[in-house]
């Protein structure tokens, strides 16, 4: 194997696949990252068994077929100190290869490819596409409410699921709900209804380009045994060029909770504030919470709204936010990270939030996007 690449366009495709990588495991060749070459195409993939991406591009020098596993951590550390100037890998005895960039020069042991564990063929039997940029979205506003008690695996990611055109992201931690809606490119070939890993859905939300300008897809694909496999164009700019990304996943299996019977039904009591005031109060109140205090109290009266907390170690913090509000006036505790989380993720100017009582949840409904979040209790 001989391949001629830019530093920049091999330190880009090391830096899409290695986050996959698990330096921890009991198998050795799970560290490294599978380099292959066929046809001119320089195809990386890492994988931790549960979670793999593998990134294709196609190489403008000519190359010499062949395939080696080398440590992943160690060769993307190597590369990013390199020179911007093309760089050579060339494969030797004992599957070690030496690379060379300028005036610089390492040798480095690798690990045999038929230790690398196979990636299964992407037969596609249910098969969905979205552009990249609402699939981002889906999933910039569902992740921050995933589980992260271990002990609750199923929660441990998304449901991910179609309904006719309709593709919708749930995701909740049995405090706070978050459910996103979008439409899809064209109707799916089969309805799926499956929980993908919090880990899957990190990298994804990592990978995936916002896309404003074209609605380049991604193509979700039903696999056998329990697998599902997103594709989609990776876009490096003129300067590296870009490739394409395959991410695999195991699913959970269990029965994700029926979400749709803990939505509240609409309420009357609507309180309508402005995102960013909102947010900004919340976020300056939170600073005097501690482990053991986490709410922050919301007073609701007509057309105003003070957030406000009190702490014996810090102190308090009070602020007072003019909101339309025309409901009975009201006191909830909520966990601030609950409400900053959500309002991070939204675009809305205007953000409309359902109360009905201290003791029961807070709804916010949007088009394409339901936030429930169960109040805390009031010392």
């Amino acid at each position: 194997m001989r391949i001629i690449i830019p530093q920049p366009q091999l330190l880009k495709s090391l830096q899409i696949v290695e986050r996959a990588v698990n330096d921890r495991s009991a198998i050795p060749v799970l560290g490294n990252v599978l380099l292959e070459v066929h046809d001119n195409e320089l195809i990386l993939t890492a994988t931790d068994l549960d979670v793999g991406v593998r990134y294709r591009l196609p190489l403008v020098e000519q190359a010499d077929r062949g395939a080696i596993t080398l440590p992943a951590r160690r060769l993307s550390t190597i590369v990013r100190e390199l020179p911007e100037e093309p760089l050579t890998i060339e494969a030797r005895k004992n599957h070690t290869i030496a690379l060379t960039c300028g005036a610089s020069q390492f040798r480095i042991p690798g690990l045999p490819p038929e230790d690398f564990p196979t990636f299964p063929p992407i037969e596609r039997t249910t098969t969905l596409a979205v552009s990249q940029s609402t699939l981002k979205a889906l999933i910039a506003k569902t992740i921050f409410a995933m589980s992260l008690e271990e002990t609750r695996f199923v929660l441990n990611g998304a449901l991910l699921r179609t309904h006719n055109h309709i593709l919708t992201l749930v995701a909740t931690d049995g405090r706070r709900l978050a459910v996103a809606s979008a439409k899809t490119l064209a109707e799916p070939s089969q309805q799926i209804s499956v929980v993908v890993p919090a880990k899957t859905i990190r990298e994804l939300g990592r990978l995936l380009q916002e896309d404003q300008e074209a609605e380049t897809p991604v193509t979700i694909a039903m696999l056998k045994d329990n697998q599902l496999a997103f594709q989609f164009s990776a876009e490096g700019g003129s300067a590296i060029g870009g490739g394409d990304v395959t991410v695999m996943t195991r699913l959970i299996e269990g029965q994700f909770p029926q979400y749709e019977g803990v939505v509240p039904a609409p309420s009357k009591a609507v309180l309508t504030c402005s995102r960013q005031p909102l947010f900004g109060a919340i976020r300056r109140v939170s600073l005097m919470t501690t482990a053991t205090s986490q709410a922050v109290v919301f007073e609701l009266a007509k057309d105003r709204l003070v957030i406000s907390k009190e702490s014996a170690e810090f102190g308090s913090a009070r602020e007072e936010l003019a909101v339309t509000y025309a409901g009975e006036p009201m006191t909830i505790a909520f966990n601030p990270e609950f409400w900053l989380d959500a309002l991070k993720a939204l675009e809305a100017e205007e953000i409309p939030i359902e109360v009905t009582a201290p003791d029961k949840p807070a709804v916010v409904r949007l088009p394409g996007f339901l936030y429930v979040v169960l109040p805390m209790k009031l010392a």
